[in-house]
């Protein structure tokens, strides 16, 4: 059967196809967007819904066009076990204005991008498509509050099954202008007439500035000094400071200022105090446009002192800016379900004691088959992380069917799958005398065979601890 056309190929051609409009743009119309993102997961990636965000940058290139280029970002944690998707986007967006009203604003939305996903250690970059409406409405004089609902398509094709997936967002967040729209030339204006001179008058000037001692305010100024009509040196921008000696004669009403007409900079960082919002900051550390440190991953830690500079945003950190263990066995706290495991417990990846039988909900077969889903390499990948952390740790896996079939089949499958579980952890490092494998047919069922619910729940993979 021939796959159908990739979404990201239709939308492209409908982008293209789509009319523009003959009014010129104005000039400039550059804006940033910052937005936060709600997203509702298409059911047949087996996750939670989830919550992300991205930011554009956007060019008005019509009365009816945008354009913009958006990256986005999210994370959707699985429905069982400790895994997630980590997704980020890069795509191409163009917004057509059905109106640009004052007091609000409707457009749709067609895009076209690439989506990376990774799920634990496997990257996968795929082509994506998204298409929507929105509505823009004024805040003050030059923001714009925005909302969206998009509808993503993705050709994710790690889920069986499914060659594609779309997921629902909802975005909410800021349109910002920046740069300033071309003013109209000025209109020519007559030439002023030449003031007449005045008649030489026969008076002193002591200081020689050109202003009659009779009216000079400031009758000692140094020679060659530009002075106003009082006769006191020109200071420009009122700083206090006379303009033959200052060295930053634009400086904005109200700023204090040095002996040399500049602003102060307190912490010589290079951001005066009249902007500096972190006006103590220590000698020799980067800063941002605001005078202070910069804290790239935004985890309240300052890089200068930030030990783990790519915390995950809305963990919480240690003072030296990595995610901490309090209980010490090993498991971070923001994945750790059992903050409080007692010194020298041997847990598993989730932080809590382990138990003398764990059953494997994550790890499944292809249909009569000892052949692993490659969904079950999340579970199993916890697993060699947990044997490696406990090197004494030996185990048994069992394997389990229904008792649908014969048993003689039923005891050979069940024996082949728990091979196939072995074969990965050795395949990863594991000593193969760490492992014992063994098939037990529909023996020791869980539940009740007679639904298909328990039937779902006998067919299993268990692992019993033989030594700690």
């Amino acid at each position: 059967m021939k796959r159908p056309l990739s979404p990201l190929l239709i939308c492209a051609s409908l982008l293209a196809a789509l009319p523009l409009s003959n009014a010129v743009a104005e000039p400039s119309g550059q804006y940033i967007a910052p937005m936060l993102t709600y997203i509702q997961a298409d059911k047949d990636r087996n996750s939670d819904n989830g919550f992300g965000a991205q930011i554009a940058v956007g060019q008005q290139l019509s009365e009816r066009w945008n354009l913009e280029l958006n990256l986005n970002l999210d994370r959707l944690d699985f429905e069982s076990g400790n895994g997630k998707y980590k997704q980020t986007g890069l795509q191409l967006d163009g917004l057509y204005f059905f109106n640009r009203g004052s007091d609000l604003s409707t457009y749709g939305i067609l895009g076209v991008g690439m989506l990376r996903t990774t799920i634990q250690s496997d990257t996968d970059t795929n082509p994506s498509a998204n298409i929507g409406l929105g509505l823009m409405k004024p805040i003050g004089d030059a923001m714009q509050l925005r909302a969206e609902l998009r509808y993503r398509l993705d050709e994710e094709n790690r889920v069986p099954g499914e060659d594609r997936l779309g997921d629902a967002l909802l975005n909410i967040g800021l349109m910002i202008p920046f740069g300033e729209k071309a003013k109209p030339a000025p209109k020519p204006q007559p030439a002023p007439e030449p003031t007449p001179k005045p008649m030489p008058v026969a008076s002193t000037d002591s200081d020689n500035d050109g202003i009659a001692d009779s009216r000079d305010r400031c009758p000692n100024t140094a020679q060659s000094v530009a002075v106003d009509a009082n006769g006191c040196a020109l200071d420009s921008d009122n700083d206090g400071v006379a303009d033959a000696v200052d060295r930053c004669s634009d400086t904005p009403a109200e700023r204090i200022v040095n002996q040399y007409g500049c602003e102060k900079d307190g912490d010589s960082d290079g951001v005066t105090d009249a902007l500096d919002q972190c006006p103590d900051t220590a000698p020799n550390r980067v800063i941002d446009l605001n005078g202070c440190e910069k804290d790239s991953d935004s985890d309240g830690v300052v890089d200068a002192l930030d030990e783990c500079q790519n915390t995950e945003m809305g963990v919480a950190v240690n003072a030296k800016g990595c995610i901490a263990d309090q209980d010490g066995d090993g498991v971070l706290d923001n994945v750790d379900q059992c903050l409080d495991s007692a010194v020298g417990t041997k847990v598993d990846a989730s932080g809590c004691k382990l138990a003398e039988v764990i059953v494997l909900k994550g790890v499944t077969f292809k249909t009569a088959s000892a052949e692993l889903t490659s969904a079950s390499a999340i579970e199993l990948n916890q697993v060699v992380n947990t044997m490696n952390r406990y090197p004494t740790l030996v185990i048994k896996v069992s394997g389990y069917t229904d008792n649908r079939g014969p048993e003689s089949f039923n005891q050979q499958l069940s024996h082949k799958r728990a091979q196939a579980v072995v074969t990965f952890l050795t395949d990863r490092g594991i000593a193969a005398q760490r492992l014992q494998a063994k098939g037990y047919g529909s023996a020791n069922p869980i539940a009740d065979n007679s639904n298909a619910d328990g039937r779902m729940k006998n067919r299993r993979v268990e692992l019993h601890i033989l030594k700690r």
